[in-house]
Formats: C-alpha cells, structure tokens, sequence
C-alpha cells in the first residue's frame, strides 16, 4: 500500500542568555518555556501511536542543566523570590513590566484575577499593593504552567483553585515546584527514544549561522547584491568548533552520537554539508525555498523526495504545512484546522505516484501562546485524526530512509535558510553589519592570544556571541520589547574578551548598536470624517482626515504574505469608520469574513461577510470591493480608546490575523466639533 510519511521536527531553542560579568540569565525565557512547553509537547505525543523528531539545541539544554542546579542563578526567579515588602521601588518596576509577559487572550484573560490585575495597570491607578503584586507573582507564574502541571501537580492543582489572596509561603512553593520540575524533562525525551517513539536531533552548539561562519561571501549565492560587512577575521574553524561540541554534548547527555541535525534556522550550503559528512552525520534538513534555488525549480513536488549530497541525506520542509501550525491555525477551532492540514495531505498523496515524504518542521515553543489551552485540544485532536489515516506514517527522519521513497543526488546547493532562502535575516543591515564587523575585530584579538590562559574560556564567549539571535533583532525587520537585552547580551559577550585577555574594551561596545524599534507608528485622526461605505475610494477628501497605520508593523520574516496591509480609521459623533487596504479584490465575495475584535474595557466583536454589495445589520454598514469600508455605530461599545485587531477567515478557519503578535491600541476620544478648516 502506498504511505504518505510525515516526518515532524519539534524544533527546541534558546540563546545563551547569561550575563557574563553578572553569571545571571538576563531574561527567564528558557525556564518559562521549560515550565510551558519543552515537557509539554512531547508529553502531548506520548499520549498516541505517533511519531516525531525533537531537535534539541545545546545551549538550551546547558541552561536547563543550570536552571537545576542553581536557580538563583537567574535574575527573574531571584528577584521574585523576595518577599514582596522587601523588594526596592527598581525591582517592583521590573516585576510589574514583566509579569505581564504573557498573552492576553490565551494565557492572562482565562484567569480571572490576573485579568483584572492587567487591567488595573493599564488604568489611572496603576500603583499595586503587595497583596496584588503577591497575587500578580503567583498569577504569572501559573498562566505559563503548561497542562501536565496543571492536570498532575498538586500544588499548581490547588493554587488555580484558590484564584487569588496568595502568600509568600505559597508563591515560594510554587516556585520550588516549579524549578524542581525541570528535572523531569530531560528524562522524558530519553524514555520516548527508547521506546522509538521519538528520534532527537541536535544543532551547533550556539545556534550559529553556519554557512556564513564557514564563508561569509555565501550570503551572495541568493542575494548577489547584498551588502556585507567588512570583516577582519573569518570564522571558518569555528563553524567545525561549534559541531563538534555540539555531537560531544550530545554524546554526554543521550550515550550515542546524533544522527541528525537541524541546521540553525535551516541554513545550509555546500560547505555546511561537507562539515557535516566530515562529523559523520547522517542527515540534515532546510526550506523548500533553498532546493528551489538550488534545482532553479519550484514544482513542488520536489519537496516530497529525499536528497543525497555526498551521503550526507536532506530533507526540506513543506513552507505551507509548517507555517499553517505556526501561524494560520493559532485561531481556528482545532476541528477545521486539522480537518485542513489532512485535506492538503491528502492532496499530496493523490498527486504522487511515489511514497511522498512530507517535512514539517518549526519551532517547538513560541506557537502554542497564542493558541488555547497551549495547542492541547490542537495537538489531541491532530494525533487522534492522523492516527485515524492508514495513508499515512507519522515517522522519525532516521527511519524514513529505510523506506521506499525516492531518493535523488544532490550535487550543490545554493546557500541559504528556511527565511526567503537567503540569510538576509543575520546579515546585509547596516546594523547586523556592525555586530559582525566587532565579532570579526574580536576573534581578530583573541586568536593572537592561544597562549593566554583564559584563552579557552574567552573562546567560549566568542561562540556564544555566534549565536544567530543577536543577529535576528538588529535591523528593522523584527520587534521585540526585549531587543535592547539581547543587543546588551551580545556587546557584553564581546566585551568578556577583552576583559579576560586583560585588554581595554573598545568604547564602541559600550554603546548600543541597535537603534532601530519595530513598533506601530499609529498617525491619529486630526478631524472628523463621514466615508461613503461602498468599497471605494471615492474622493481624495473622503479618508483625508483619518488616521492610518501599517497593519503587517509586527510581521517577523517568519511569517507569510498577508492579503490585509493598512489600517485607515476615523470617526464622528455617531460611528467609528475603518477602512483597510491590501489585496481586498482576492477575498471579495469569496466566503471570506472579517472578524473586528475590540478589546478594553468593553469587549465586543463584529463578524462581518466580505461582499461587494453593501450590507447593513444591526447598524453596521460593510462593503468592499477595492478596500473594505466598515462603519460601525458608536452606540455599540462605550470605550473611545480600546485595543483593537482584525482576523480574516475563510469558511471558518482563519487565514490571517493582523497585528499578528500584538493588537493596536486606537484612540477616538478627541472631540473635533469645533475644529474649523479655513
């Protein structure tokens, strides 16, 4: 019987996120997503006759190794740790930011205190008691505490129970649970390959860019024109460091060599390979967009074969399926989004005339926020569907080559990763240039100084400063609100060299060099407007007062194209007028509908039929032919300045949803009664 194998890669990752001078992790990220997510997923599989790959990153699971050795070794949990009344006006400030690092939707609204807690910061009084701060600890704490602890663990059970008036004792508690439990992940991993139900890869160590290590200039080979930075010193034997420690680390933990690897961010060349072959790895993945550009071929078609590059086997992923999980399904219900995912399945199986080999790999952690319940009822309701299809193999990457599928030589492969094919995401900024540019003058320094005898641990700093996240969020095409900590992160790094080669620090280390912040330039209306709601543009005056932003302001080159762009918005006294531009023509009369979501103090949400005569219900007037125009009365929600997104579904299942991470935060509270044009 012909099979359709489908290999999934959980992909697990943090960067280094210790300060070297201070040896405490910086920011808590590795220890929120272990508590949420690193147990959780596999947990999830163990439960079905389902099989997958778990690519492991070093770095992360170094820092887990020290989360259990040392908790304080970590700023956040040593600083929440202290009873609330002894804490200094500084430490209460980075507790009330930070602690609402959580979504809004998924993981703060579903319990009840902590969403009025949020909303109270965002009030006119903001000032907590220590009784809240206390409550907004525990609250925090238990919203990222994945399923298993919250259906197993007695003390997690009985603090969602209580809900609120939390004490110290009760919050260190939970935070001695909660480190003690890091302990049980790693054994998880180890019980499910034994038991062949899993299959666990690793990456370089640091998570380094390895083609542009191993040759900066291979950055041309996709973007001929791409501007590179002018570097003193090449990284070419640190690229065989950063794997070799990788398969030694490797080796410690699971008492075997990996057969596969993940390449960081699925970047790959003709000299990654051959590194790999020489550290006898088996096989290795990327993006269909590198093999596109390698065959100068988009039949899709290809991307359900296996490849051979001087034995060293390639897989590529399948763009759609990867980024519909991590991406497009996060707000569909889990019956039509797995309904979706098995009908494009089937669609490949129908079309082969071969065993179709179908990767899907993406992140492990960062989706499941941003789906209910942590992507549990998705996940159940996945396994359950896929273990229904006798069609269909869930599989490691090892085991499949011992199938009958298609395998084709390879001969070269033109560079690039699983982000446009090309690595324009690490490199070509006048931003990530610099960062390069000081990380070449800083082995330049170091690889003079083998003698010194901190030359092995500054060594160490410089293939942490490799690491392809301090990258990622210089330059103006990713936002984060912790960007400043990790350009911080990466100077400090560099900075260790000096210091432990006993050199001055250059001074321009001591100066940021991320300048640019990915956030939403919202231009505000400056008078009243009354559009004419027909879907057109009709008259340069008709929008002239609105105000405007860019919808797609968040969107990480992770994500794909959207058909919504723009937002224009205005009001009078009687309604709220939005219009939003984009490929509106692709969607009208179609079966598509929009969803308006007004989030504050008034929550209320609009479904709305994309069609091109005008509709009226319930006051609110739609229609849209070359822009959506929306009018919606006033009278229907009582807050003038709300929070706001726009979800656009297709038969139920939810194509895009715009900001994609965030949501815009509008003001409409201006009176323009008596504002005269002259």
């Amino acid at each position: 019987m012909k099979k359709l194998y489908l290999c999934f890669l959980w992909h697990m990752h943090q960067p280094y996120y210790k300060n070297p001078f201070t040896n405490l992790f910086e920011m808590p990220w590795v220890f929120l997503h272990a508590i949420k997510d690193y147990y959780e997923i596999p947990w999830y599989l163990s439960k079905y006759n389902i099989k997958a790959t778990f690519n492991l990153v070093p770095s992360l699971l170094e820092q887990i190794q020290e989360y259990i050795q040392n908790p304080d070794s970590c700023y956040f949990l040593k600083t929440i740790k202290k009873p609330v009344d002894t804490l200094t006006e500084n430490e209460k400030s980075y507790l009330k930011d930070f602690l609402f690092s959580a979504n809004l939707n998924t993981m703060i609204k579903p319990l009840e205190r902590y969403y009025q807690l949020y909303l109270k910061k965002h009030s006119t009084d903001s000032k907590f008691t220590n009784q809240e701060l206390i409550d907004l600890e525990v609250l925090f704490l238990l919203s990222w505490s994945g399923n298993y602890l919250r259906e197993n663990n007695k003390v997690v059970k009985e603090l969602l129970q209580k809900k609120h008036t939390y004490t110290e004792e009760e919050k260190y508690q939970l935070i001695t649970t909660l480190t003690d439990f890091l302990k049980e992940i790693v054994p998880l991993y180890k019980k499910l390959c034994e038991k062949g139900q899993i299959e666990i890869s690793t990456t370089p160590y640091y998570h380094p860019i390895l083609p542009l290590l191993i040759d900066i200039n291979s950055a041309k080979e996709s973007l001929p024109n791409i501007e590179l930075p002018k570097i003193k010193s090449g990284f070419k034997d640190d690229a065989d460091i950063q794997v070799k420690k990788a398969v030694n680390f490797y080796r410690n933990i699971f008492n075997k060599s990996p057969d596969g690897f993940w390449p960081s961010e699925g970047s790959i060349s003709n000299g990654t390979l051959k590194l790999f072959k020489e550290n006898n790895i088996k096989w290795t993945a990327s993006d269909e967009d590198v093999l596109f550009g390698s065959l100068n071929d988009r039949n899709l078609e290809n991307i359900y074969k296996v490849y051979d590059y001087d034995g060293v086997k390639i897989f590529f992923r399948d763009k759609y399926l990867s980024d519909a999980i991590g991406f497009r399904y996060q707000n569909s219900d889990p019956a039509i989004a797995v309904k979706d995912f098995i009908s494009r399945l089937r669609h490949i199986y129908e079309k082969s005339n071969y065993n179709p080999v179908v990767s899907v790999i993406l992140d492990g952690e960062n989706a499941w926020e941003f789906y209910k319940n942590n992507g549990k009822d998705f996940f159940d309701t996945l396994y359950q569907e896929l273990s229904n299809q006798e069609w269909i193999e869930t599989i490691t990457f090892s085991e499949v080559l011992k199938k009958d599928i298609i395998m084709e030589r390879l001969g070269s492969i033109k560079a690039g990763s699983w982000i446009y094919g090309n690595f324009s995401t690490w490199i070509g900024h006048p931003e990530k240039n610099t960062a390069w540019e000081y990380l070449s003058e800083a082995k330049q320094i170091l690889e003079f100084e083998k003698d010194n005898k901190n030359y092995k641990e500054a060594k160490n700093h410089l293939l942490i400063a490799e690491g392809s996240d301090w990258f990622w969020w210089y330059g103006d095409d990713h936002f984060s609100h912790y960007a400043d900590r990790f350009d911080l992160l990466f100077r400090l790094n560099l900075q260790k060299i000096y210091t432990l080669l006993e050199k001055d620090i250059p001074s321009k280390l001591l100066k940021p060099i991320k300048k640019l912040f990915k956030e939403p330039i919202i231009k505000e209306p400056s008078g009243y407007i009354k559009p004419k709601i027909d879907g057109f543009v009709s008259n340069y005056f008709e929008w002239l007062s609105s105000g405007e932003v860019d919808l797609t302001f968040d969107m990480s080159s992770m994500s794909f194209d959207t058909v919504l762009k723009k937002l224009y918005y205005g009001y009078d006294e009687d309604y709220l007028y939005l219009r939003l531009d984009g490929k509106v023509e692709s969607i009208t009369d179609k079966g598509y509908t929009l969803k308006i979501s007004i989030l504050s103090t008034c929550e209320v949400e609009f479904n709305l039929p994309i069609k091109s005569q005008l509709l009226e219900e319930n006051g609110i007037k739609i229609s849209a032919n070359k822009v959506i125009e929306v009018a919606i009365p006033l009278s229907l929600f009582e807050c003038r300045n709300f929070d706001i997104s726009f979800t656009l579904l297709k038969d139920g299942t939810v194509v895009e949803k715009l900001p994609i991470y965030n949501v815009l935060n509008l003001d409409i509270s201006k009176d323009f009664t008596y504002d005269w044009m002259v």
